[in-house]
């Protein structure tokens, strides 16, 4: 019985961890931002906090604020896509691992 526990075990926990993958590889770039990670949620309103004060006080003329949150915008998005590259190679990986596993048990149960 212990024996079926764990395989069921490892088998839920195998399709969470799929299903968290292509939910990750599916998400928009809002759900990202506010959904998903608080961390992207308080940087994403500090960066704007920090870019509204500096255009206010004019420390920087309007095309040095809007030049500067371009460039934060482009390195937030390549963060969210290389984490969604990621989540999809993890996502193959993890789909080829278990068709191998399933041609290799197939031999073996008709042995027995």
């Amino acid at each position: 019985m212990k024996n079926e526990e764990a395989m069921a075990n490892f088998i839920l926990k195998e399709a969470e961890t799929k299903e968290s993958l292509r939910k990750r590889m599916s998400e928009s770039a809002s759900e990202y931002y506010t959904g998903r990670y608080l961390f992207g949620l308080i940087t994403s309103l500090l960066l704007l906090g920090m870019l509204i004060y500096i255009c206010i006080n004019g420390d920087l003329p309007f095309w040095g604020v809007l030049s500067i949150a371009i460039a934060l915008e482009a390195l937030m998005e390549s963060k969210r896509n290389s984490g969604r590259v990621d989540a999809m190679i993890k996502l193959s990986e993890l789909d080829s691992n278990g068709t191998n596993a399933a041609i290799k048990a197939s031999p073996n149960q008709q042995d027995t």
